[in-house]
């Protein structure tokens, strides 16, 4: 561990916190700590850290970025997973780079994505980011809508609607010997080719520059209203899962170590019932007959039965995407919504809260239905964001983060993004500036009242425990009294990150020594997320602890 030296202040008041060091013979030392963040008013909060509960493996993927919009932040976090997707992927042409912007903009046929002609360019650019910025999983998308963009004309009318000029058709197989390049000449693009073009031009997979997981397609629920110029009729559930199983099965063909995520469902009403209305009742016969609880449960079942028939897994990955309604609404209530996504009986103030909650907590529900129907299939929230440009969108940030890695989500990647929730990002990532990160693996911690903090803890293979907690109150200070008796490692020390102001840097705040054995009492200022880093030896904060000469 190498924590950066503590920051000086010269406009606070500053106090000294006395470090009675250990047999190393340091002395005692002191960090100079601001004391102006606090409040007058505080209230207490007991944090309980259990180390006799079973533990969890935190999967290293859950601290990733969408590409799209990003491209010039990826050095803002030590992002883990990036993938390249959203509506422009759906229309996206490999062949020659042209992409469609549907209904996000006049269904504009542009160079948005690339100015390049070079086949497959912005699959090489996504492999070239991630090595410059140490992201280690690449996910990108295979289009399955039917057409993609044929020109770089700009905007296409709805007397273009596809089948047009303006299109040029998708074809999952070519049936041939796949050519050096693309035919810019034959009206198709062909996935079988991208996958393998892709192949040799970056390497399989399992190589370093290669891409790891492909998705099939970008929320197809909303194809009729995105992309009405390629995919006008709503789409129905046996055209997702039949063009699902087919892709997939190419793909594993062509790289059997690639990983599959589908079906992108873009929010709770696709998790429900896809794209299926009033007017149709292939859902409603679908659900009656086989006793599904929801759509999740159908794609699932399904995929899982073309996979016993294909001889292989053609989905590893359930993909979802999550907006939270709640956050919209105020700060307040964005302080609030993840607790949705993880607590039994919790009713966020939106619509989900009032109509939906038979599926509240969602997480757990959508694990249920993994268990039920097809066993082994990991979960990623590809596209989420609580929102905020303040502070509680760094709360809400860190909480998320701590849920995905309590439920066991695989990977999760952020949509947009600001410096507010990057902050909540770098918290588990970088919180000391020097790459320290949240550990690996999680153990069960519990606070009195998660509406007022909430808190996650991990150890790390070297033992040092980092302990994530917020405080949801916006004038009071929180007084945490961290409880770690249940270890039978003693640990003396603990240095107190935060991101607590508008300035949505990490700061460090305190140090401080043991109260009692394995008893430590911080506090933590008004609307604060902090990473509090524990060690059972005060050695492990030389950079942190200054002389108090």
């Amino acid at each position: 561990m190498k924590p950066r030296k503590a920051l000086i202040f010269s406009v606070l008041v500053v106090v000294a916190v006395t470090i009675m060091a250990s047999c190393s013979g340091l002395g005692r030392k002191t960090v100079m700590v601001p004391t102006d963040i606090y409040a007058s008013e505080s209230y207490d909060m007991n944090i309980v850290i259990d180390f006799t509960e079973e533990t969890k493996e935190i999967n290293p993927y859950i601290y990733g970025v969408n590409q799209y919009g990003n491209e010039d932040n990826l050095d803002l976090a030590n992002f883990t997973a990036i993938r390249q997707g959203g509506n422009r992927l759906t229309a996206y042409n490999w062949e020659t780079n042209a992409s469609n912007a549907g209904a996000d903009w006049y269904h504009s046929s542009d160079s948005n994505l690339s100015d390049s002609d070079e086949p497959a360019d912005i699959v090489r650019t996504l492999s070239q980011e991630a090595k410059e910025n140490g992201i280690t999983y690449k996910l990108t998308t295979l289009q399955m809508a039917g057409y993609v963009a044929a020109d770089k004309s700009g905007q296409v009318s709805e007397e273009n609607t596809a089948p047009s000029k303006r299109f040029n058709e998708v074809i999952f197989r070519s049936g041939g010997e796949f050519p050096d390049t693309p035919d810019l000449t034959d009206g198709v693009v062909y996935m079988d080719e991208y996958v393998n073009y892709i192949i040799n031009m970056l390497g399989d997979s399992t190589s370093k520059n290669g891409i790891q997981g492909y998705s099939l397609d970008n929320e197809p629920a909303l194809w009729a209203g995105t992309h009405s110029r390629i995919h006008p009729d709503p789409v129905t559930i046996e055209e997702l899962c039949t063009k699902s199983a087919e892709l997939a099965a190419i793909v594993k063909e062509l790289d059997p170590n690639a990983e599959i995520f589908g079906p992108a469902l873009y929010g709770y009403t696709a998790y429900d019932h896809l794209a299926d209305d009033d007017s149709s009742t292939e859902w409603e016969e679908l659900k009656e007959e086989n006793g599904y609880n929801w759509f999740i449960d159908c794609y699932l079942d399904y995929m899982c039965q073309a996979s016993e028939e294909a001889g292989v897994r053609l989905l590893d990955v359930l993909d979802i995407h999550y907006y939270s309604e709640s956050a919209r609404v105020s700060d307040e209530d964005r302080l609030q919504s993840v607790r949705t996504l993880y607590e039994e009986g919790f009713s966020e103030n939106s619509w989900i809260g009032q109509w939906c909650m038979n599926n509240v907590p969602i997480l757990p529900t959508i694990q249920a239905s993994i268990d039920e129907y097809y066993p082994g299939t990991k979960l990623a929230i590809s596209e989420y964001n609580f929102g905020g440009e303040n502070i509680s969108g760094t709360i809400a940030e860190a909480e998320a983060l701590g849920c995905f890695a309590d439920m066991g989500v695989y990977l999760a990647t952020i949509w947009g993004g600001n410096d507010c929730q990057f902050a909540g990002i770098r918290l588990y990532t970088n919180y000391d500036g020097d790459g320290s990160m949240f550990g690996n693996t999680l153990i069960s911690t519990t606070t009195d009242d998660v509406s007022l903090s909430s808190a996650y803890a991990a150890t790390d293979d070297d033992g040092l425990i980092t302990l994530m907690i917020t405080n949801k109150d916006s004038s009071l200070n929180e007084n945490a009294v961290i409880d770690l008796t249940s270890s039978e490692t003693v640990y003396s020390a603990a240095a107190v990150y935060a991101v607590y102001d508008e300035t949505y840097e990490i700061q460090l705040i305190n140090v401080v020594e043991s109260t009692d054995t394995n008893i430590f009492e911080i506090t933590l200022p008004p609307y604060c997320a902090a990473m509090v880093v524990l060690s059972d030896d005060v050695n492990d904060f030389p950079n942190i602890i200054a002389d108090s000469e």
